[in-house]
């Protein structure tokens, strides 16, 4: 499942191309990261996931088809991806089910880049320390 020592695998979901491309491209100028997928809907992110097996999954809560329905289904069907959620504000409750979903990871949409990139290799940090 984990990529070479030095590469994180990851998969981007996201609803919007334009967001969906631009992560892509700032992560595939990311030395350690290697973008393995990328999907545009929730049924196509775990799909994706359960194909590419990526180390860690970047899921827009809002993806369509119902991101946090993805999120859910991607731990449920394959637990040791490290999840990552993409959402617009949030509040202690929905931090608190983001968790419960298996998220381990979230990040305000609109963060600078190198925050995104930060809470990747912090998810899958958790990931190597099980």
């Amino acid at each position: 499942m984990t990529g070479t020592p030095d590469r994180l695998r990851v998969l981007v979901a996201d609803a919007s191309p334009f967001f969906r491309d631009t992560l892509r491209e700032v992560l595939r100028s990311t030395a350690d990261i290697d973008v393995v997928a990328v999907a545009g809907t929730a049924d196509e992110a775990v799909r994706l996931a359960e194909q590419h097996l990526p180390d860690v999954a970047v899921v827009d809560v809002h993806l369509s088809g119902d991101g946090l329905h993805a999120i859910r289904r991607t731990h449920q069907r394959v637990p040791a991806i490290r999840l990552v959620a993409l959402c617009g504000l949030i509040d202690a409750p929905s931090e608190t089910e983001l968790r419960e979903l298996g998220v381990v990871e979230y990040v305000i949409k609109g963060v600078p880049n190198r925050k995104i990139v930060a809470a990747i290799r912090r998810a899958a940090e958790e990931n190597a320390a099980r």
